[in-house]
């Protein structure tokens, strides 16, 4: 009997210690998350001010960094970040994705990320960090790139494939691009046999073509969506047009025309479907409206547009 309260009294310790060293972690990354939620708020606050946001960004990539570092950081939900810093889980629990970007005085872009994932082959979450080569990856729309030389963007939706067994994720991404464009990106993400993320693979078929990713380039001043239609089981989009009656390719001129496009995935391919048949419900427009980007940190240079015109708040487009 005293045997039995000796084993007892071990394994309520053991438990209790367990669920303490757990409780301690816990307040470890709940002050991180607190010190980041402020970081954040400020680096948004601060557009077009290139040196306080680098130095904001940075201090936010180094925080962040230690706070994913953490054994239990990869169940922690990190909410109070959602507003400025993206993060995209994939249904199986395996990937997470936090993205964020700064705005330098000429509007131009920089992101900043981390991705971890789970491998059940090492048995251990891997963390990597994501380095924007930004303008030095150009006609990225064929290549493979790892997060030492990422094209950076805001991930703000992943769809888990399978085919075969072999798992693929596809990333949806927003890239505010400069003063006169937008584009939304569709990227596969894949992880080699020693668990490395590769972006971009030769599994979207437009056409006679297979594109490693997909990339829209549109008006600044216009709002293209992309998202994945679960009913339909498509990633389903708006198609873009010309606007007016000039011949260009340039992308400034370009936006939706109110008909809508479709990836739909078969064999380990995503195909490209043209004008597809489709009418966003009420439920997908909230949706698009709570995961997409929102319009407050598009640039507001006085040359926005050519003809020299500001961008006042109330004509912003819907996206940053």
């Amino acid at each position: 009997m005293g045997r039995l309260r000796i084993i007892f009294f071990v394994a309520a310790m053991t438990l209790w210690q367990s669920a303490m060293a757990e409780h301690e972690v816990d307040s470890v990354l709940v002050g991180l998350e607190t010190e980041l939620a402020g970081l954040s708020e400020q680096l948004a606050q601060s557009r077009y001010d290139d040196a306080r946001q680098d130095s904001l960004a940075t201090r936010i990539n180094d925080l962040l960094g230690n706070a994913l570092k953490r054994d239990n950081s990869f169940e922690y939900p990190f909410d109070n970040l959602k507003n400025n810093i993206s993060i995209v889980a994939s249904p199986d629990g395996r990937l997470k994705v936090f993205t964020w970007f700064s705005v330098g005085d000429a509007g131009n872009y920089h992101y900043y990320g981390y991705l971890q994932y789970n491998d059940k082959q090492d048995r251990k979450i891997n963390l990597f960090e994501l380095k924007d080569c930004g303008s030095n990856v150009e006609n990225y729309e064929n290549l493979t790139l790892t997060p030492q030389n990422w094209r950076g963007m805001l991930y703000y939706a992943v769809v888990e494939k399978k085919n075969q067994g072999d798992v693929t994720y596809t990333l949806i991404g927003w890239d505010g691009c400069g003063l006169y464009t937008t584009k939304k990106i569709i990227e596969p993400l894949t992880f080699t046999d020693k668990g490395q993320p590769r972006f971009g693979k030769s599994m979207i078929k437009v056409g006679r073509k297979k594109l490693k990713r997909l990339v829209f380039e549109y008006n600044k001043r216009a709002s293209l969506m992309v998202q994945y239609d679960a009913t339909l089981d498509m990633i389903v989009f708006d198609h873009l047009t010309i606007m007016g009656t000039q011949e260009t390719d340039n992308p400034m001129f370009f936006a939706p025309d109110m008909s809508y496009d479709a990836l739909k995935f078969e064999d380990g391919v995503w195909f490209y479907q043209s004008n597809i048949k489709y009418k966003p419900s009420s439920g997908a427009k909230e949706k698009r409206q709570r995961k997409e980007p929102s319009n407050a940190d598009k640039p507001r240079a006085k040359q926005f547009y050519e003809s020299g015109k500001k961008a006042k708040s109330g004509e912003e487009p819907m996206e940053r």
